[in-house]
């Protein structure tokens, strides 16, 4: 999968030019991210999981 991705990325730079396709990348990720929706906050969270060298 990945290898597909990066051919296809050497692909679209090759063809529009590597501003267009920073541009392009850059504007997929951002929807990506908005689609996705708020993380959920991870306070509290190491407080937690236990650590196998933590006893005494």
């Amino acid at each position: 999968m990945g290898t597909v991705v990066l051919i296809a990325l050497g692909l679209l730079c090759f063809v529009t030019g590597p501003a267009l396709a920073l541009v392009i990348v850059l504007a997929v990720r951002g929807e990506t991210r908005r689609a996705a929706g708020p993380r959920p906050p991870d306070a509290g969270d190491a407080g937690r999981i236990p650590v196998a060298g933590a006893r005494r």
